[in-house]
This record gives C-alpha cells, structure tokens and sequence, in this order.
C-alpha cells in the first residue's frame, strides 16, 4: 500500500476519463430527450466507490512518508485567528456583491499565484498539487479535442477560469434562476475556494489530500459530463 503511486494515478485518471467522456456518453446511447440508465448508474456507483474508499483510509498505511525537513504543525485556531478571518469574508462578500467580476479575479489571481510559490518553494509538495490541478482541470480535457486544433488556446483558456466548478455553478444557478453565462464570477469563485482549501488540505497529511482530490475529480467529471451533454443540444 505504501509502494501505490496514488497521486500519479490520480493525474492519469483524470485525464484518461476526461478524454474519453465524450465517447462514454456515446456509448451509453443517450440523447438530450432521452439520458441512458446506465448514467445514473454510473453517478451512484462512482460515489458509492469513493465515499467507501475515503471512509476506509484512516485504517490504511499512509502512501507517503511525511517530510523529514518540513514536520507538519497541526493547524491552530485562536479567537483571534478566526475574527480576523470572518472580518475578511465579510469585506468580500460585500466587494462582490457590488463588483462581482473583478473580486472573483482577483481571488483567483492570489490563489493561483499561491499555486505557483507552493510548486516552486515545496518541493515535497509537488506532486499532491499537481494531483489537485489534474483533478480540477484534466475532466475537461475533451475540450481540447471537440473544436480541433484551432481552438485548443480557446477551450484551454476557458477551463482555466472556472469550468472546475461548473457543475456546482449550474447547480447555484438553477436556485437563484440565472443562466451560466451570467455567473462566471461565481465559477471563478468557487473554483479558487476549492484550489485554496485544497492548497491547506495538502498540508494536512497524504490521506486527507487523496480524499480531497478524490471528491474534487467526482464534481469535475460530473460538470464536465453535463458539459458535454450541453454542447450537443
């Protein structure tokens, strides 16, 4: 169990099923008017795999020894910590609601550019994030693919601003009665939320990263599978 590559597996994964939806989709025989049983089928299967996967994790050997340089500091919450932390979210909520677009940019510019220092000054973090980004990203990788060559840059582009959270967005959207199209700065949001918080999950410990990554690649290949159904209207 400790010799098993999981964050290697992750990546590969996620980009071999996020290649192939499209042809899953085909497979299955559905159309617009018409989903196939075996989606359903395939949407509890896969969250029953992963919710007993996750729930059997702690009994398990950890895949990866922890860092001998770097020992993990439990993480600490004081009072003081936590109204610091509130009187931030408060002033955010309050900047998106009156400039929406530009707030959620700017989160998402901060999180990735603490993507880039955590690869750069963490060596031993690598791998775990590249493991969250693919999980994020590689569902969507049918994009590439779907409009050709020509607009590669295009569909690349608009994975990398929010198409991770696209499910839970169309989801939201459906609540508060708007399209998609007018919430992509909730899409940009959301998606930095779950980049940042993964971002803090590595540094927790190899089990609750896998968890996490796990659960990420449910939401991501399912958005994507909505996605590629859409597109075909």
């Amino acid at each position: 169990m400790q010799r098993i590559p999981f964050f290697p597996l992750l990546i590969a994964a996620s980009l071999v099923v996020g290649w192939f939806i499209p042809s899953f989709y085909d497979w299955t025989g559905s159309d617009q008017s018409r989903p196939s049983p075996l989606i359903g089928q395939f949407a509890i299967g896969m969250l029953v795999s992963v919710s007993m996967f996750c729930l059997a994790l702690p009994w398990m050997p950890s895949p990866s020894p922890q860092h001998a340089n770097d020992p993990a500091a439990p993480t600490r919450f004081t009072i003081r910590t936590i109204l610091i932390a509130t009187a931030v979210v408060a002033v955010l909520l309050a900047a998106v609601a009156k400039f929406p677009l530009a707030i959620s940019g700017g989160v998402y510019a901060i999180v990735w550019c603490w993507v880039v220092w955590t690869l750069l000054k963490f060596r031993h973090y690598r791998l775990p994030t590249a493991a969250l980004l693919a999980c994020l990203y590689c569902p969507y990788a049918w994009i590439a693919s779907w409009k050709g060559l020509s607009g590669m840059m295009e569909a690349l582009f608009g994975m990398a601003v929010g198409l991770p959270a696209f499910f839970i967005t169309l989801f939201a959207g459906r609540l508060m009665g708007q399209h998609f199209d007018g919430l992509t700065w909730l899409s940009m949001l959301l998606t930095a939320l779950i980049l940042a918080v993964g971002l803090w999950v590595i540094r927790q410990g190899p089990k609750l990263t896998i968890a996490y990554c796990l659960w990420v690649l449910l939401v991501s290949v399912s958005g994507s599978f909505v996605l590629n159904a859409l597109v075909r209207i």
